[in-house]
């Protein structure tokens, strides 16, 4: 029973470990008023979306809650 659960107990982990790593967006869009930037749509918590976009060498990332938006830059990984 302890070698199932066990198992059990590893495989979850090992499942939300490489959930996390995949960096894949949510959505992956142009822009409507400027068709030169790609927006991508990351995650959503408390109500909050977090998009992100790539400006000159570095990562822009806003968020938009509830019609207020905040954004920070990032340097590239």
């Amino acid at each position: 029973m302890k070698k199932i659960i066990k198992a059990f107990a590893l495989a979850f982990i090992a499942i939300n470990l490489l959930s996390c790593a995949t960096g894949i967006p949510l959505s992956n869009t142009r822009s409507e008023n400027n068709k030169t930037y790609r927006v991508q749509y990351l995650f959503q918590h408390d109500g909050c979306k977090v998009y992100r976009f790539y400006d000159e060498g570095h990562y822009v990332y806003f968020t938009n809650c509830s019609g207020a938006t905040t954004a920070q830059s990032a340097l590239p990984t």
